[in-house]
């Protein structure tokens, strides 16, 4: 098959209106009207303003990096290159939507889940991602993680710890410069894919794609959402609408599409917009099952004491029956994801965090007090599991 190579967000060099990877698309069209087709051509779609700056950065080399990392830090002295104001002038505009109040409440709300949130993001977010073998190509053409699937956990983890802080999204705030980083990334790598000449885009729409993107941004919001409800957290209707919000919000600064966006405006909208996605997957392939084993042992793998990997050997077949019990038996099978019984673990961990969320919601104060001690020990954790070498975001070569 002869690979396309489009230059990054166009695609003048794709002729098909939607890659093949696109499946059941009468049905998607059926059940969902236009915005299947919307959600179609996106896959053909990358990120403009950042595929433009990487283009910059690339002539420019460290000079142009190391503005681009003061241009993140605060605002410059002087007018900055094109391209670079271009995306900052993105980032530091409120669209009409934003509202800071949801912001705190939605950020509020994530870091109330605390440690479990790891698991929610490994069992369920992550796993379902990795059903669609079209979705996780770029991971494979880099390498980034079958091979170092514990620390690119980790780095996932930081990320979103960051922005789910207090004013963590504000400009110049820790979890605002992430995201941006984060999308440069995306953008280096998925320019660093095109050029390879390995890519095709015909097949599989545009390596990190806008279909993809918003993918990822629902993985991090509704999947996260739907994932601690199922463990026994509660949610007050305004606190999921906030943690939507937020992530909106990182979907914007990650440099998500307004059209894909509008779809995460409220949590119903957002749920529709979900299943969309994941009826439009193709489903795994080979390199889906080498990257679902990876994850699936990183706790095996991270162990460095004998009481690490004492506690890794219980950790390793719950996170199999957490992966059963959120993805279902189709997609849990067709990872090939052992320890199916396991799935029954999921219960004592619903009696044991309805629990506490009882005593939460009686205890004055309890929302504040348990946000701050789920935030505690989810930094604890994924400080641990950075092993103090904090991520740099910067693509690695194909």
């Amino acid at each position: 098959m002869e690979h396309a190579t489009p230059s990054p967000g166009s695609t003048a060099a794709v002729p098909p209106r939607f890659p093949a990877r696109y499946v059941r698309r009468a049905e998607a069209r059926r059940r969902h009207g236009a915005l299947a087709d919307v959600l179609g051509e996106h896959m053909l779609r990358g990120d403009p303003l950042a595929d433009a700056l990487v283009e910059w950065l690339a002539a420019a080399g460290p000079e142009g990096r190391e503005l681009v990392r003061r241009a993140l830090e605060g605002p410059l002295d002087a007018p900055a290159p094109a391209p670079l104001q271009a995306l900052l002038e993105d980032a530091l505009a409120r669209p009409p939507w934003l509202d800071d109040a949801r912001l705190a409440l939605g950020a509020r709300t994530y870091q109330r889940i605390g440690k479990p949130l790891l698991f929610i993001l490994s069992a369920w977010s992550l796993m379902n991602g990795y059903h669609s073998g079209a979705a996780v190509k770029p991971l494979t053409f880099t390498g980034q993680l079958d091979r170092m699937a514990p620390r690119r956990l980790a780095e996932t983890g930081r990320f979103l710890v960051e922005v789910c802080q207090d004013g963590g999204v504000a400009p110049y705030a820790e979890g605002w410069r992430i995201a941006l980083r984060v999308r440069l990334m995306h953008a280096g790598v998925r320019r660093m894919i095109l050029r390879s000449g390995e890519w095709d885009s015909a097949r599989w729409g545009l390596p990190i794609n806008q279909a993809d993107m918003a993918g990822t941004i629902i993985e991090f919001s509704l999947l996260v959402l739907a994932g601690a409800r199922e463990l026994g957290f509660r949610f007050r209707p305004a606190e999921s609408e906030a943690l939507v919000h937020l992530w909106r919000w990182v979907g914007h600064l990650s440099g998500v599409a307004a059209p894909l966006l509008d779809e995460l405006a409220n949590e119903a909208r957002g749920v529709a917009f979900a299943e969309l996605v994941k009826l439009v997957q193709p489903g795994p392939d080979q390199d889906s099952l080498d990257l679902a084993a990876a994850l699936r042992v990183v706790p095996r793998e991270a162990a460095r004491t004998r009481r690490e990997k004492l506690l890794a050997a219980a950790v390793v077949p719950y996170h199999d029956g957490l992966t059963w019990a959120f993805n279902g038996d189709a997609i849990a099978r067709a990872l090939r994801i052992p320890n199916r019984a396991w799935r029954h673990a999921i219960h004592p961990t619903r009696l044991l965090v309805g629990g506490l969320e009882t005593v939460r919601q009686t205890l004055p104060g309890g929302d504040a007090l348990f946000a701050r001690a789920g935030n505690r020990a989810l930094h604890a954790d994924i400080t641990r599991m950075l092993e103090g070498a904090e991520p740099d975001f910067v693509p690695r070569r194909v």
